[in-house]
């Protein structure tokens, strides 16, 4: 095997663990924010759309001023989009 290939390969694995982590955070906020809502007005778990995520991130940070899920959660999406450009740069499609 040659050396893009495997550094393909670990990019490839390092851009699907930052988008579990991301995903895992997001639902962690979710059950957070749930938490303090009642019966009726709950946020589903299912069904991410972008305007979804921003209202998760908005309340999330609106109720819990010092959590930090959301830092966490933006930093795994941020390694899982440098997994993939590098992904990308392994299989010469961009660079």
């Amino acid at each position: 095997m040659s050396a893009r290939a495997i550094t393909g390969i670990i990019s490839l694995c390092v851009a699907m663990t930052g988008l579990f982590l991301a995903n895992m955070f997001l639902t962690m906020m979710i059950g957070e924010i749930n938490r303090k809502r009642q019966g009726g007005s709950l946020v589903s778990y299912f069904g991410f759309t972008f305007p979804k995520m921003l209202r998760i991130f908005g309340e999330y940070r609106s109720s819990y001023p010092s959590g930090n899920l959301h830092v966490y959660a933006l930093v795994s999406f941020a390694l899982a989009v440098v997994g993939l450009v590098s992904v990308a740069a392994c299989l010469r499609i961009i660079g």
